[in-house]
Formats: C-alpha cells, structure tokens, sequence
C-alpha cells in the first residue's frame, strides 16, 4: 500500500511541480527526502514487455525494438560501433568501476519491481563515474541538477552535494524513474523524459495528436519530434545493454570489476572537518573523504546530525574516539561573515590562509559578487584545502565579523 501511494503522490505532484530537469526543459518533479539506506538486497529479475502496441507494467523488462523500427536499431548498431573504435576506453572503465554499485542498484530496482536492464543507464550517463560533471552541470552517477537534485530532497549546497553520494542519488533518481512510468505508461518514453524533461515528451504527444495508448511504438511516432540528444538517447541505452551481454562487442575480454564498497554508517552531530574524523576512524583523509563524496570541501556542516561513512567494522571505535574530542576542536574551518568594504583576497590575508584554499572552500561564493553578509568558510591557520593538511585555529579580534568554529 505504501508503495502504490507514493506512486500516486509521485504523480499528482510531477503534473503540478515546474522545475528543470537534467540539462534541459523546464518540468516537473517531486520534493522529497531521500530514503535512508545503504542495505543490500537479492536481485529478482522480471523478463516481459517490449517494443509493441501494449502499454507495459513498471517491472517489465525493456526489450530491444523489432523490425517495426529500423531507425532506432540502425542506431543501436551504431552506438555499438563507436564504443567498439573511438569510445572503447571510457566503456571499459565505466563497466570495471560498475562493480562498486551495481549490487546496491540491482537492489533497489528489485526493490521497486523495475527493469533490471535500468543499472545501465549509469555506464550511459556517467560512465559509472560518481564524481562525473557534465558541461552544464548535471552531476553524478544519474547526471542530476542542482535545481531536480533539490525538487527530489537531495541536499545541494556549497557544503554538501547529494548528487556525488552514488546512494542516495540512486534512491531519488529511481524514484523518479518510478514516477515518469507511471505517467507515461511505458518506458521509451518514460526514458525519454529522464533525458529531455516531461514537458518536452507532452509536446511532442500533443503535436503527434495526443495519441493513445501511450506505449513503446509512440516514441517511434513522436522521435523526429525531439532534440538529437534525447533521440539517441534510447538507442544508446539499448546498446549498452547489449554491450554488457556481449563484451566481445568492444573487442576484449570483460576487465575484472571493482569490489562492491563497504562500510558502516554513523551519525555525527555537529560540525566536524575530514582530517579530524580521519583521526578518529584511524584512516587517512583522503580515505574519509573517498567514502563521502558528497561532502564538497571535507565538512560536515554544523547545526545538524549527518550521516558518515567509515571503513566497515570500524563504527564503534570511530564513535568512543570521536567522543574524546571536544566538540569545539573537531573543525580545521571556520565561518567569516564579509563586512563592508572586504574582498576575498583581503579575507585570506587577515586569517593567513592561501587564497586558492579560500576559493577551494566556498566553491559557491563569486569573488566579484561578494556581498555584505556572506558568510564565508574559512580553513583556520596555515595549509591549503586541495592538500588536505591539518590546519591549526586562530582567533579573530574582538569586536569584528570575525571567525568562530564551524
């Protein structure tokens, strides 16, 4: 019943939210939390559907189309090519780094009663990359933007962005999946809304006549109606399923995939920066920082509980150490609030801290747009961000913006 319900919600509020989505229309999705967890589950695989005149369930699987359409498999032909010639590198590291995520995806598709096929849409993408950032700035394994990132309930801040956690993205952009099928009632078309926005597939239905019922064989009617990209993006998605059941295609054996991650979660409470819960977890900071990406400058944000993850089997010791530190020495960063007349330049002088290593901490903040107010954070004392060193506090002058401990 849960299940059905937040499919109807999903529903009501993707026809009535306008946001932008991916990196193009303005559409609409829903604002919601996502789901809290990293549990793994059996993988249950569902083969039906296909490229007919029938609408098809959500658990269907999505079928290469038949000779209705040439187009689209002259296509798929295509893709195959290019990623056996000029892209064969990319293919081979986004198929040995699928290894980290695809028992948690295979999982939460199961989860949903989705296509199994759905774990590639990663390799096309993002070739499987978690830190992948597109030109226009579509982020992640699911390649989001900020503005869907939020509407989904992915936190997107200068502190935190969500879209780089390969787990909670993968939840919402599912979700969302889950969602665009249930509007569109099959899942060419749903997949074509993933990539060019629902508005836009609307458009085209309409010009087409609104044609009824909605169903694989209609993105063949409405397919010169859309942008090139969202032309080829079925077609790609198509061939990378056949890509992962042929690996022959691209002209050499499969690489050995990367382990699947692990680790334990543990909430921290209050700020905290990379290099002090490194000590903590008795890992270096660079290894923290791996296992949270999501986390932009290596700083849990103050004033709130956020979830961390650490080398598994390491949780409990990680919580008595970290609970031997005082809370005011667990953050390397500060806050600086700009007073009339300062710039960052004049920031990073008064604390002595690179310039660079300012910049790199308030990746947000637009120098020549620096207004009163902004509140600025800052790494305390000598060292740089993108070097991730230890940094000693200071202390600011009484009476002034000044810094205090974040």
């Amino acid at each position: 019943m849960d299940r059905w319900l937040t499919r109807f919600v999903f529903a009501v509020v993707l026809a009535l939210i306008p946001v932008k989505v991916n990196i193009r229309d303005a559409d609409s999705v829903l604002a919601r939390a996502p789901r809290k967890s990293d549990d793994r589950v059996s993988q249950t695989e569902r083969i039906c559907g296909g490229w007919d005149a029938r609408p098809c369930n959500a658990h269907s699987e999505i079928r290469p189309p038949s000779v209705y359409d040439a187009a689209v498999e002259e296509d798929v032909v295509r893709w195959l090519e290019h990623w056996r010639t000029e892209e064969r590198g990319p293919v081979q590291r986004g198929l040995k780094r699928m290894g980290r995520y695809e028992d948690y995806i295979d999982a939460e598709l199961a989860a949903r009663d989705l296509p199994p096929s759905l774990r590639y849409l990663p390799l096309i993408e993002a070739d499987y990359y978690h830190l992948a950032v597109s030109p226009a700035g579509a982020a992640g394994l699911w390649q989001l933007m900020p503005e869907t990132a939020r509407w989904l309930g992915l936190e997107v801040n200068s502190l935190v962005d969500q879209r780089f956690d390969a787990y909670a993205a993968t939840q919402v952009a599912l979700d969302y999946l889950v969602a665009l099928h249930d509007r569109f009632e099959c899942w060419f078309l749903a997949l074509a809304a993933y990539n060019a926005g629902p508005t836009r597939i609307e458009r085209a239905i309409r010009r087409h006549g609104g044609a009824r019922p909605r169903n694989d064989a209609l993105f063949g009617h409405i397919r010169d109606r859309l942008p090139k990209e969202t032309r080829d993006f079925i077609p790609r998605f198509l061939a990378s399923v056949r890509l992962a059941d042929d690996i022959s295609v691209i002209g050499r054996a499969a690489s050995e995939k990367e382990p699947p991650e692990r680790f334990d979660v543990v909430r921290v409470e209050g700020a905290a920066s990379a290099d002090v819960l490194a000590d903590a977890a008795g890992i270096t900071e660079d290894e923290i920082r791996a296992l949270n990406p999501h986390l932009r400058i290596g700083l849990v944000p103050a004033g709130e509980w956020t979830r961390l993850r650490i080398p598994s089997g390491a949780g409990d010791r990680f919580l008595e150490r970290l609970a031997t530190i005082p809370v005011g020495e667990r953050s390397t960063f500060g806050e600086h609030t700009v007073a009339p007349g300062e710039t960052l330049v004049l920031v990073a002088r008064r604390y002595g801290v690179p310039l660079d290593a300012l910049r790199s901490a308030n990746l947000d903040v637009e120098p020549r747009r620096l207004q009163i107010g902004t509140v600025l954070v800052v790494p305390r004392g000598a060292g740089t961000v993108a070097g991730h060193s230890r940094m000693q506090p200071t202390h600011s002058q009484p009476g002034s913006p000044g810094i205090r401990a974040r």
